[in-house]
């Protein structure tokens, strides 16, 4: 609801949407992601300083992917934008956030 309020606060262009919508959705699944797999590399603190690289640079990719929608805001370069990248990073974020596992509760 915050990204969809956040788009139409700066306005009814397409890009906007297109931006906080994918956002909405990257962080979902980064979320999702993170509580299954960073518990594995908790092990020791060179496994742990990889996993947090590797994230930190696939958040700013996604971010920056994102982004580009804000600076050609018309409906046809979102369109050109995802065909460029024949739309990977939506693909890869729904085959995750589909097929990861359900993270484990905690019970008190």
């Amino acid at each position: 609801m915050t990204y969809l309020l956040s788009a139409a606060w700066h306005g009814f262009y397409p890009g906007y949407y297109g931006c906080f919508l994918s956002m909405a959705f990257f962080v979902s699944t980064s979320r999702k992601l993170r509580r299954v797999v960073r518990p594995l590399f908790l092990g020791s603190s060179a496994i742990k300083l990889f996993y947090d690289c590797l994230t930190t640079v696939c958040s700013l990719l996604l971010i920056n992917f994102a982004a580009i929608q804000l600076c050609v805001l018309s409906a046809e370069r979102v369109y050109e934008l995802y065909r460029y990248f024949y739309g990977l990073p939506h693909i890869i974020c729904l085959i995750l956030f589909v097929f990861c596992p359900k993270p484990k509760t905690k019970r008190a």
